[in-house]
C-alpha cells in the first residue's frame, strides 16, 4: 500500500473536496445559518489545499497540479464571496465543483490508462460521493445539537441520498464480483471470491465489510432513529459510519491501485 500512498491520498482528498460541496443542495441557505456554509466551504477548500500540496510534493504531472490549483482558486474565491452572505447560489458552487470533478477524473484516468474511462468515472464519483456524503451527514447531524428547531427533513434527505449511493455501490459490486477475475502472483486466474481468501485479497473482504455491509446496517438504524426525531442518536450512529466507511474506503483504494479493481 505504501507504494501507492501518495496517489491514494491525492485521489481521495481531491475527489472528496470537489464532490463535497454538492451536498449543500440538501441544506438550502434559507433553512440553515450561514455558519454551516462557511464551515463546509472552508472544509472543502482545506482538504483541496492538502491535495494540491501533496500533488506538488510528490512531483505529479504539472498539468494536474495546475488543474487542482485552478479549481481550488475558484473555490476559494466563491468561499470568500459567499462568506456570511445571505444570498448563496448552490448552482454557482456546483459549477465550481463540476470543474474540479473534471480535473479529478482526468487524474484518475491517468492512474489507470488501461481501464474503461467510463467505469473509472462511475466508480470514482460513487466512491468519493459516499465518503463526502457520510462526512457531510455527520457534520449536519452535529449541527442539530447546536441549532434549535432545525428542520429534521434536511438530515433525512441527506441520509437517504447516502443510502442511495451505498445501494448503487452494492449493486455494482455484486455485479462485478460475479464477473471479475484476478491473476495472482503465480499466474493463476482466480475468481473474486477465491481471491478474497488469499492474503492480498483480505483487503477486498475488509473493503466490502466495512465499506458496504456495516454502513448499510447502520443506515437502517439511522433511518429508524430519524423517524423518531432522535437526531442525537442518529448523529452518534453517523460518527460510527464515518469511521467504518473510511476504513472500507482505504481498502477499496488498495485493491484499486494494486489490482485495478473498479469497485
Amino acid at each position: 500500500m505504501t507504494a501507492h500512498l501518495g496517489d491514494i491520498l491525492v485521489y481521495t482528498l481531491l475527489g472528496f473536496s470537489v464532490l463535497y460541496p454538492l451536498f449543500l443542495w440538501f441544506t438550502p441557505r434559507h433553512k440553515i445559518d450561514s455558519g454551516f456554509y462557511n464551515f463546509n466551504l472552508g472544509l472543502s477548500g482545506t482538504i483541496g489545499g492538502m491535495a494540491l500540496i501533496l500533488s506538488w510534493a510528490t512531483e505529479m504531472d504539472q498539468m494536474f497540479v495546475f488543474g487542482i490549483a485552478g479549481w481550488l482558486g475558484l473555490h476559494l474565491l466563491v468561499t470568500y464571496l459567499y462568506w456570511n452572505n445571505e444570498k448563496i447560489s448552490n448552482a454557482v458552487i456546483s459549477f465550481v465543483s463540476f470543474i474540479g470533478s473534471v480535473v479529478f477524473i482526468l487524474f484518475a484516468r491517468s492512474m489507470f490508462p488501461d481501464s474503461n474511462p467510463y467505469l473509472i468515472a462511475f466508480t470514482g464519483y460513487v466512491s468519493q460521493s459516499i465518503l463526502a456524503g457520510v462526512m457531510f451527514a455527520m457534520i449536519l447531524g452535529h449541527w442539530y445539537l447546536n441549532v434549535i428547531q432545525l428542520p429534521i427533513v434536511l438530515l433525512r434527505k441527506t441520509s437517504n441520498a447516502l443510502a442511495l449511493l451505498l445501494a448503487v455501490r452494492l449493486i455494482w459490486n455484486l455485479t462485478q464480483l460475479q464477473s471479475l477475475t484476478i491473476i495472482d502472483q503465480y499466474g493463476q486466474t482466480l475468481s473474486t471470491f477465491q481471491y478474497m481468501i488469499t492474503l492480498e485479497g483480505f483487503f477486498l473482504g475488509v473493503a466490502l465489510f466495512f465499506g458496504l455491509i456495516v454502513p448499510l446496517v447502520l443506515h437502517y438504524f439511522i433511518w429508524n432513529t430519524l423517524k423518531l426525531h432522535a437526531t442525537q442518536s442518529a448523529t452518534g450512529l453517523l460518527y460510527i459510519s464515518v469511521l467504518v466507511i473510511m476504513v472500507g474506503d482505504l481498502c477499496y483504494k488498495y485493491v484499486l491501485f494494486q489490482d485495478g479493481l473498479l469497485l
